[in-house]
C-alpha cells in the first residue's frame, strides 16, 4: 500500500474517471439502444470502434497484470502472454467471413458450422455463458489487485468496487457504451502504459543493469530469448496455448465480427490489433523486467508481482502523475469486463433463454431483461473469483483447462468439411471433462503443471484426438446451406 496521503487522490481521480465514463456511456446512447440494439449496438460499428474495442479489450488485465507480473519474475517472458494474443487475434481473420450471415452469438456460429443442429447450439451456449463468467472473474481479480495496492482495502471489497465501476455504464447505455468507452479507454491506456514504458529502462539504470540485476538474483535465462531459460518451454507453450484458444474460444472476439459493418471492418481490425499485440508484448516485458530492477535496488519486495503495473506507476513517474496513470491500468481490466459482461447477458438472452423457455425475448423487453441478466452474471462471475486470485495462474488452470474444448470444436467447424455434430460435441465433451478434472483434483493438476506446463496443452490434444475420431465414426453431415441457416434462425426464434 501507498502512503496514505496519496490515496484521496488516487480515489478522487478515480471517481471522476467513472463518472466520465458514465457520462460517455449515456451521451452515446441516447435513443440508441432500445430493443435488440441494447445488446448489438446497431450491429453497423465502424472500424475506429471495433479496433478500440478488440484493442482495449485484448491490452486488458491478462497484459497489464498478468504479462507484467510474468515480465517482473522472468525477464523476457513477460512477452509471452502477447505472443498469444497476437496469434490469436490474427487467427480471427480465418472467422471474419461469417459476418455475412447475420449471427448474434458464437452459438449460432456453431450451429450453423454443425449442420444446424439445435443440441449444439444449446451446448455452446451453456459453454459460452460459463466461459464468460471465467473471464469476468480474471477482470474482476485484476481491478482489485489495482485497488488493493493503493488503498489496502480488503480484497473482496476490492472486487466489489471493480465490479460496480464498470457494470454502471453498461447497465445504463449497453453495448454501444461498451464500445465508445472502450475507445476511450483504449487511448488512455496506450497513453498511460507507453508513458511508464519510455522511462522504465532509464529509470532502472539501462538494459545492462537489469541484465546484471536478474543474473545476480540466479536468472541470466531470464534475459534470453522470451525468457524461455527461467519460465520453461512447456510452461511457455502452455500460457501460449491457453491465450491462443482464450481467444478463439471466448465469445467476445467473435461478437466484434457480428456487430463490425461488414467483413473488410472485422478484418481490418483484428489484422491491426494482432500486429499491435505482438510489439505491445514487449513494453509488456520492459515495464515487468524494469520493476523487478528498481525494486531490487530500492529493497523493496512485492506481496504480488501483480503489483509490478502499480508499483512502476507511482515509482518511476512519481506520486502524482504515477497515481492518475494508475487509472489507465484499472482501464485495462474495466474494458475487458465490459465487453465480457456485455456478451454473456447477449448470450444468456438469445441462447440460454430461448432453449430453456421455447420462445425469443419480446423486442421491447431486451433493455429490461439485459440488466437483470447483467446483475445475475455479475454475482455469479464475483463468486467465482473467491477461489483463484493470481491472474497469470487463473489464465493458465481456469482458462487453458474450461476454453480448449470448445476452441477446437470451432475451429473444426470453420475448417473441415466432414466435421459432424457429435464430433464437435466430443471435441467439447471431452476437453471440458479433462479440464473439470484437472481443476478439482489436486493430484492431476500437479502432475500436469509439472510435466506439461498447464492444462492447454493436453485439454487441446484431447480435445482434437477426441473430435477427429468421432467424426470419423459417424456419418458425414450434408444438411444444404440454406437448411442450417434457416435452423439457426429458427431457434433463435425459440422454434
Amino acid at each position: 500500500m501507498l502512503d496514505n496521503s496519496y490515496v484521496p487522490l488516487f480515489v478522487g481521480g478515480f471517481l471522476a474517471y467513472i463518472c466520465l465514463m458514465i457520462f460517455v456511456g449515456w451521451f452515446s446512447t441516447r435513443g440508441k439502444n432500445s430493443g435488440s440494439n441494447f445488446l448489438t449496438g446497431g450491429a453497423n460499428l465502424g472500424f475506429f470502434l471495433i479496433f478500440c474495442t478488440v484493442g482495449a479489450t485484448m491490452i486488458g488485465t491478462g497484459s497489464s497484470m498478468g504479462a507484467i507480473s510474468n515480465g517482473y519474475n522472468g525477464g523476457w517472458a513477460g512477452a509471452i502472454y502477447g505472443l498469444g494474443a497476437c496469434t490469436g487475434i490474427l487467427s480471427m481473420l480465418l472467422f471474419v467471413n461469417i459476418r455475412k450471415k447475420n449471427f448474434l452469438t458464437m452459438s449460432e456460429e456453431a450451429q450453423y458450422y454443425y449442420g444446424g443442429k439445435k443440441i449444439v447450439r444449446q451446448v455452446m451456449g451453456f459453454m459460452m455463458f460459463v466461459i464468460e463468467i471465467v473471464w469476468l472473474g480474471n477482470h474482476m481479480n485484476g481491478g482489485s489487485r489495482y485497488l488493493a495496492y493503493i488503498t489496502g482495502l480488503d480484497d473482496v471489497i476490492c472486487k466489489i468496487i471493480t465490479v460496480l465501476a464498470f457494470a454502471v455504464y453498461v447497465f445504463i447505455g449497453g453495448y454501444l457504451a461498451v464500445v465508445v468507452t472502450d475507445a476511450v479507454q483504449f487511448c488512455i491506456i496506450v497513453v498511460g502504459f507507453l508513458a511508464i514504458a519510455i522511462k522504465a529502462i532509464p529509470a532502472a539504470g539501462g538494459y545492462a543493469n537489469i541484465a546484471a540485476t536478474f543474473t545476480a538474483a540466479g536468472k541470466p535465462g531470464a534475459m534470453g530469448f522470451y525468457g524461455l531459460g527461467e519460465y520453461g518451454v512447456m510452461a511457455a507453450i502452455a500460457l501460449v496455448l491457453s491465450t491462443y484458444m482464450g481467444v478463439i474460444g471466448t465469445p467476445t472476439h467473435r461478437t466484434r465480427i457480428y456487430t463490425a459493418a461488414d467483413e473488410n471492418v472485422a478484418k481490418k481490425a483484428f489484422l491491426g490489433q494482432g500486429v499491435l499485440l505482438f510489439f505491445w508484448s514487449f513494453i509488456t516485458a520492459i515495464i515487468g523486467m524494469s520493476a523487478f530492477t528498481i525494486a531490487t535496488a530500492n529493497g523493496d519486495t512485492l506481496a504480488s508481482a501483480d503489483y509490478a503495473f502499480s508499483y512502476m506507476a507511482t515509482n518511476v513517474l512519481g506520486p502524482v502523475l504515477g497515481l492518475l496513470l494508475m487509472i489507465s491500468g484499472l482501464s485495462a481490466t474495466m474494458s475487458s469486463g465490459d465487453s465480457d459482461a456485455i456478451s454473456g447477458i447477449t448470450i444468456l438472452l438469445t441462447d440460454v433463454y430461448p432453449s430453456i423457455t421455447g420462445k425469443k425475448v419480446k423486442e421491447e423487453d431486451y433493455p429490461r431483461l439485459s440488466r437483470i441478466a447483467l446483475v445475475v452474471t455479475l454475482v455469479v462471475a464475483f463468486l467465482i473469483t473467491l477461489l483463484v486470485n493470481d491472474v497469470i495462474t487463473y489464465i493458465q488452470s481456469v482458462v487453458g483447462s474450461l476454453l480448449p474444448g470448445v476452441a477446437v470444436c470451432m475451429f473444426m467447424g470453420r475448417l473441415w468439411k466432414r466435421a459432424n455434430w457429435q464430433g464437435g460435441l466430443a471435441a467439447i465433451g471431452s476437453g471440458t471433462l479433462f479440464g473439470v478434472i484437472f481443476l478439482l483434483v489436486p493430484s492431476v493438476a500437479s502432475w500436469v503443471n509439472t510435466n506439461l506446463g498447464g492444462a492447454a496443452v493436453p485439454a487441446t490434444i484431447i480435445s482434437l484426438v477426441c473430435g477427429v475420431i468421432v467424426t470419423l465414426i459417424t456419418p458425414e453431415d450434408n444438411t444444404p446451406e440454406e437448411e442450417r441457416l434457416k435452423a439457426v434462425f429458427d431457434a433463435r426464434e425459440g422454434k
